[in-house]
């Protein structure tokens, strides 16, 4: 563990910085970027952000992936109750929560533990703890899960879905996400805010809430971005690895051959903003992808699978509309882990 996150300043400036405080959208470098006048570009922002299609800016927390280091697929059989969906939204381990039919579960929920260990001790907590509300007598909650590794990441790209959305515009010259008209400008902005273009940091405002020099400020956070333990801050779209409105899909593939090369094929495309290694049986791959249209990606994985034919056995495919989206975690968890760090120093 990084000596950083036993510093206490290190962690306040880490819970304010994650959480989007001190964070700014530059309008003044958007607009020379741009070409635009500043009052132009500002209101845009502004009907991104209200419109919900990015969200505000913060700067991710990379560092949860070595601190949380098991990461873990799972579907469920869980009670429909205002309980059990408090317990989805406020765990502190929950990733992601969407609803499925898929044999006899009803939910997929996307997990970051620190090891098999406290993942089995978290399952127990959320019986002996009544988390959820489960039916009278039932003493566990049926599930199938897929256990990995953050360190068989081999693509974390939330950013990789605009080239999609860059496309879709080209081919139609017409957009709407949300009830927003896109057009050039508005996709331009997209573009810019979610690598991070025209999103800064402001020390001035950190100094003040921390109540430490502006200097003080600049050097830890040059620190947390020299250990990889944030990275520069950015826009996000709100479910992570697709833009609104598009169809997430999760899918386990089966490589009998040339498992790098499709590998990297994978990691090239667009379509996909989350790749792992994995063991679960037969497949080998584990990948989040994205499509505006449900047989957009029957076409692309009738091309994938004719790319690399004799080399791509069974895939196993889970659907998952905006509709479905339960809810997901964009920074909860981080912060979450943050807050417990800080509980622990302070006692």
């Amino acid at each position: 563990m990084s000596q950083a996150l036993d510093d206490s300043l290190n962690l306040e400036l880490l819970r304010l910085i994650c959480s989007g405080e001190g964070v700014e959208i530059n309008i003044s470098e958007l607009s020379q970027r741009l070409n635009k006048h500043r009052n132009t570009v500002a209101s845009r922002v502004e009907n991104l952000f209200s419109s919900k299609i990015i969200e505000k800016p913060f700067h991710p927390f990379p560092k949860i992936f070595a601190e949380y280091p098991l990461l873990v697929f799972e579907k469920a059989n869980l009670p429909r109750n205002q309980k059990t969906n408090k317990w989805i939204e406020n765990d502190s381990h929950i990733w992601a929560a969407f609803f499925v039919k898929d044999e006899e579960y009803n939910s997929l929920l996307i997990e970051l533990h620190e090891d098999l260990h406290a993942y089995q001790e978290w399952r127990d907590c959320i019986i002996s703890e009544e988390w959820a509300s489960l039916p009278s007598g039932q003493e566990s909650i049926p599930s199938d899960a897929i256990y990995l590794s953050t360190k068989a990441i081999i693509k974390n790209d939330p950013v990789a879905s605009v080239e999609l959305l860059k496309t879709q515009f080209q081919n139609s010259q017409e957009l709407t996400i949300n009830g927003l008209a896109i057009d050039q400008l508005y996709l331009d902005l997209i573009e810019a805010l979610v690598v991070g273009n025209g999103v800064w940091t402001n020390p001035n405002s950190l100094s003040r809430k921390l109540d430490v020099h502006r200097v003080t400020v600049q050097r830890r956070l040059d620190l947390l971005l020299q250990e990889n333990i944030i990275s520069n801050p950015v826009s996000r779209f709100p479910r992570i690895w697709a833009p609104p409105e598009y169809f997430i899909v999760l899918s386990l593939i089966e490589l009998t051959k040339d498992k790098d090369r499709i590998s990297k094929t994978l990691v090239d495309d667009p379509h996909t903003s989350l790749v792992v290694r994995a063991g679960a049986g037969k497949y080998n791959l584990l990948a989040i992808s994205c499509f505006s249209r449900l047989r957009d990606h029957l076409t692309w994985e009738e091309q994938f699978d004719q790319s690399f034919s004799g080399s791509v056995g069974a895939i196993k495919n889970l659907y998952l509309s905006p509709s479905m989206t339960f809810s997901i975690h964009q920074q909860y968890v981080p912060l979450e882990y943050l807050r417990k760090r800080i509980e622990n120093i302070r006692v």
